[in-house]
C-alpha cells in the first residue's frame, strides 16, 4: 500500500485507518505500507522501518523507535526532538554527567545513553519536548527565553532559545510561562526514553 490515505481529510483518514487495520488483521495477510505519516505508521505497523536516502536506518516496534533510536537521524525523525551540543564530564552508576552551555545535567542510563560514550566526549543531545522541566530561572538550570507558546490541550508547547542561541521545544503546563519570560531548563522525571546522546560528528 503506497500512501493509501494521503488524500483524505483528517477525520475520514482516521476512520478509514481503523477500518483498514481491522481488514488487515481479519484477513491475516502480510501488508507493506509506505507512508510519511508517523501516526499512520505507528497505528498500522507491527514493525516499522525507517529509511534515509534509500538505506535502512532502523526496524522495530514503534515504542523502540521512539525510546531507543540507533542514531541521531532516527531520534530526530521519529516524534519531535530538539538538538543541543554537550560534553560528557563524568559517569555514575545511574548514567552520565553532561555539561551543556555551562550547566551540568545528570542524564539517566535509561534515557538513551550510549555505552560507547566516555567522559571527555563531545555529544549531540537529542531531547523530546516532554523530557524537559520548565522552571523559573535559577543557578544550575539551563537559562533560556520563551519565544512562543502554543496551546496543545492540557499542556502547551513552548519554543525557547538558550543564551547561546539553541532553539528547543518544551512541553509544560499551559500557564508555566509567557512570551518573553526568562526560564530555566533541566531533565524532568519523565525523561526516560526522551534524552538521547550520540557522538558529535560536527
Amino acid at each position: 500500500l503506497d500512501e493509501p490515505l494521503s488524500n483524505l481529510d483528517p477525520t475520514l483518514r482516521e476512520r478509514t485507518r481503523r477500518e483498514l487495520r481491522d481488514v488487515i488483521r481479519r484477513v491475516g495477510i502480510t501488508t507493506v505500507l509506505v507512508t510519511h505519516e508517523q501516526e499512520e505508521a505507528f497505528d498500522l505497523g507491527d514493525r516499522v522501518a525507517v529509511l534515509k536516502d534509500g538505506r535502512l536506518e532502523q526496524v522495530g516496534i514503534p515504542d523502540d523507535l521512539y525510546a531507543a533510536p540507533v542514531g541521531p537521524f532516527v531520534a530526530g525523525f521519529v516524534g519531535r526532538a530538539s538538538e543541543l551540543h554537550g560534553h560528557v564530564v563524568g559517569r555514575t552508576e545511574h548514567g552520565v554527567q553532561v555539561e551543556i552551555e555551562g550547566c551540568v545535567w545528570s542524564v539517566p542510563a535509561d534515557a538513551g545513553v550510549q555505552d560507547r560514550i566516555a567522559p571527555g566526549a563531545d555529544v549531540q543531545v537529542l531531547l523530546r519536548p516532554e523530557a524537559l522541566w520548565l522552571a523559573p530561572p535559577e543557578p544550575g538550570l539551563l537559562a533560556a527565553t520563551v519565544l512562543e507558546r502554543r496551546f496543545a490541550g492540557p499542556n502547551a508547547l513552548y519554543l525557547v532559545r538558550t543564551n547561546r542561541g539553541a532553539v528547543i521545544e518544551v512541553s509544560g503546563p499551559r500557564h508555566a510561562a509567557r512570551h518573553g519570560d526568562r526560564v530555566g531548563l533541566a531533565p524532568s522525571r519523565r525523561s526516560g526514553g526522551g534524552i538521547h546522546l550520540f557522538p558529535d560528528r560536527s
